[in-house]
């Protein structure tokens, strides 16, 4: 296979890849390696492959093939930390990304994932420095943002609030975020502010189990039992079988009686 058959076949291969033919491109990033084994790129782009598909010893074996082949690349330290941690080698995993820094220092997957292992480790001082780091360089990031919330929800809850608003910013149409708020807001007996983002959410037409059930405890908590009441029984139409909202309506049917 010549040179330009070989760029050829990385490009289609990777094409593939982008498109979740996995099986595809992996066939293909393995002909690449039979006609050329010094290609870094293809044993990178197959291990990726093989994370997605869990094999993890086999995506270890390709990303330190592809970093024995061309150490000073970031991106495969990088991703090699994240096999490790998928390892739970969690000690090796940070030393592969604070590689990945070292040789890249605006590598936002080695900062954002330092703050996903630290926060694992229950390190939250850690995980906070390296999320704030990863979203100086990417302030657009949603789920930094959200991590980010989740660990102040933890330590310093004040300092949540902003960052789950700069998700919601970010993803208006996902119910996700206004749950994750809603929870904060009903963790920190915000209730009020509970009500006003949830109602926030319905007259942007979203909708989910939990966003009406979150709206009819905080309807609840202000004395609003019919408002609370119509929220559980939206919860359930959408789930006849949900718990949480099941629960909550028997409890608020026994306080009317």
């Amino acid at each position: 296979m010549s040179e330009f058959l070989i760029d050829q076949a990385m490009r289609e291969a990777i094409d593939l890849q982008s498109r979740n033919q996995f099986e595809e491109a992996k066939s293909l990033y393995k002909k690449i390696i039979d006609h050329d084994d010094k290609n870094s790129d293809a044993y990178h782009l197959l291990s990726l492959i093989e994370l997605v598909h869990n094999k993890l010893d086999e995506a270890k074996s390709n990303i330190m093939k592809a970093i024995e082949l061309q150490p000073e690349i970031s991106v495969y330290h990088s991703n090699y930390g994240n096999i490790l941690y998928q390892s739970n080698n969690l000690e090796f995993a940070i030393q592969e990304h604070k590689r990945a820094i070292k040789l890249d220092k605006k590598n936002f997957q080695s900062f954002y994932s330092l703050g996903v292992i630290y926060a694992h480790l229950k390190n939250y001082d850690k995980s906070v420095e390296f999320y704030k780091k990863a979203l100086k360089l990417d302030n657009e990031s949603s789920v930094a943002h959200n991590n980010l919330a989740n660990v102040y929800n933890r330590i310093n809850p004040n300092e949540a609030e902003s960052h789950y608003l700069k998700v919601i910013e970010l993803t208006p149409n996902d119910p996700m975020p206004y749950i994750n708020i809603s929870n904060h807001y009903l963790k920190n007996t915000k209730y009020k502010k509970c009500v006003e983002i949830l109602e926030k959410a319905m007259s942007e037409s979203l909708e989910s189990k939990e966003l009406y059930n979150n709206l009819g405890i905080a309807y609840l908590a202000i004395k609003e039992n019919l408002k609370s009441k119509n929220m559980f029984e939206l919860a359930l139409k959408i789930d006849s079988n949900y718990k949480p909202a099941l629960d909550n309506l028997h409890n608020l049917n026994n306080i009317e009686n």
